[in-house]
């Protein structure tokens, strides 16, 4: 009875919504080409709103684009909605209050709509619902009611434009079961009204995280997955771990594209995930892929429509990264990519011309913990790793120089080993060895594949600390017992041979 009666409710709720007569609004007609821009993060932070600048570079970039952008997407995390603080020794993040929250979300909205001179549809993030989650709705909505013409009265709502549909989601709405039903309503409005070739979706969490744990919900996940069995969605455009990434996973019966990128951050030199990082599913379980563990200066997607084709221009500003299209969704082609980078092998008399070498891994610790480090059984250095904080949890890379007088025990492969002497609760993945060669090149180990965990989860629970364990993979976790060494992780260097 408790079942029917949800449903019931549900179904008055839909009705109220989206009566029969209802229609997804259209922002224009036909089947004309057109394009939009992608904005993953971009973190407009007051007093100085130096994101600004971003938006104004990219908006500058794109003017001129054939065909024409017709309007701009923006993923969540416009504002920044707080600022970091140190407090006891950590570094924290204290939360903007409403009037703040809102005060950067109003200076946000009205410069990224002002320097592209189009209209701007946004997701909420995370960072857009501080201030107790009622600055968004009060800085969000009205502009998003003027631009459709149509009063939106939540975070999730959708419109036609020309051949394609886009619809908007709420990353953790109150009730995941009547989003999943709002958005299956507007697909189908907008199939009602003829000619629909094309679906967007825009959250900002991802599907999954590739790199990142802990930045997804599985909730949204399982709600959404739905919908892609049911519509044939072609990319879901998401951000929140500030990396760039592009791939297609085919999931219990259904094809998932996932296209996350990053406005704010700047770097220069793009890393493939790849080099650097652990990942969190396996690789075989995705027919397309491509990420970097950030975003370049100024980075953006620029989405063309014509007809049944969708071409993606991944840039930095005006220059174009790489560029992908498809013409049914999940089949993605390659139409540019950097070249890849060449390896640099290792053979025994090379690592006899080592002139340095550090030990990158990614901690989580929640309180500080000593470590000591041994390589191929001999104890080399101490450090020290936390505390962190948890969302950064398995994020930041905490680099341990070996010393010089140890460089002479490193082999193509090594084993390396971390006591506890101090008996703490962390846990430590995304390991790697990095050697500088005598001609200045730089070889790298494969990664680690597998995440160590100082105790057993029983052990930590009684510590009072569980995230860790929340947050890995069961089958990438390895736990040796609290006050025990931890490991051995292998790592071996590329040879000519393999």
């Amino acid at each position: 009875m408790k079942i029917n009666m949800r449903a019931a409710l549900l179904g008055l709720l839909i009705l109220f919504l989206f009566p029969a007569t209802a229609e997804v609004p259209v922002l224009q007609d036909g089947a004309k080409p057109f394009a939009f821009v992608v904005l993953g993060d971009l973190h407009y932070k007051g007093p100085d709103f130096s994101s600004r600048k971003i938006a104004s570079a990219i908006a500058a970039s794109v003017k001129g684009c054939e065909p024409p952008v017709a309007f701009v997407c923006q993923t969540g995390d416009i504002a920044e909605g707080g600022i970091y603080e140190m407090k006891d020794g950590k570094r924290i993040f204290r939360l903007a209050n409403h009037a703040e929250t809102k005060a950067e979300l109003d200076y946000a909205l009205r410069d990224v709509t002002e320097r592209f001179g189009r209209p701007l549809f946004i997701a909420v993030g995370n960072h857009d619902k501080h201030g107790g989650g009622t600055a968004f709705p009060a800085a969000a909505w009205p502009l998003l009611s003027r631009e459709l013409g149509d009063a939106v009265t939540n975070n999730c709502y959708g419109f036609r434009h020309g051949n394609s549909a886009f619809i908007f989601l709420d990353f953790a709405p109150a009730d995941h079961q009547a989003q999943q039903d709002q958005i299956r309503q507007l697909l189908k409005l907008a199939q009602a009204q003829g000619g629909l070739q094309h679906i967007f979706l825009f959250a900002h969490y991802p599907l999954w995280p590739l790199i990142r744990p802990g930045f997804s919900s599985a909730k949204l996940t399982e709600a959404l997955l739905p919908i892609f069995k049911e519509f044939p969605v072609d990319a879901f455009f998401c951000g929140h771990t500030h990396n760039t990434s592009a791939c297609v996973r085919n999931f219990e019966g259904a094809t998932l594209t996932q296209i996350q990128g990053v406005a704010c951050q700047d770097s220069p030199e793009l890393t493939p995930m790849e080099d650097r990082r652990t990942f969190l599913l396996p690789m075989d379980a995705l027919s397309y892929y491509w990420g970097y563990l950030s975003g370049p200066p100024n980075g953006l997607f620029l989405v063309n429509v014509i007809g049944e084709r969708v071409r993606v221009q991944f840039r930095t500003g005006a220059t174009l990264l790489r560029e992908f299209e498809w013409r049914a969704p999940g089949q993605l082609t390659d139409l540019m990519k950097p070249a890849p980078r060449p390896l640099v092998t290792l053979d025994e008399a090379a690592l006899k011309g080592i002139t340095s070498a550090t030990l990158a891994l990614c901690p989580w610790a929640e309180d500080r913990a000593d470590i000591g480090l041994t390589l191929n059984g001999e104890r080399i250095a101490d450090a020290q790793l936390g505390p962190t904080m948890r969302s950064n949890a398995f994020v930041d890379e905490k680099r341990i120089p070996i010393p010089a007088d140890k460089l002479k025990l490193l082999h193509l492969t090594n084993e390396l080993t971390f006591e506890n002497p101090g008996r703490s609760i962390f846990a430590l993945g995304h390991a790697y060895l990095e050697v500088r060669l005598a001609d200045g090149r730089t070889a790298r180990t494969a990664l680690a594949n597998r995440f160590l965990f100082s105790a057993t989860r029983a052990e930590g629970l009684a510590a009072g600390k569980k995230y860790g364990w929340e947050i890995i993979p069961a089958d990438a976790a390895q736990a040796g017992r609290l006050g025990q060494p931890l490991g051995p992780l292998r790592l071996s260097f590329p040879t000519a041979a393999h």
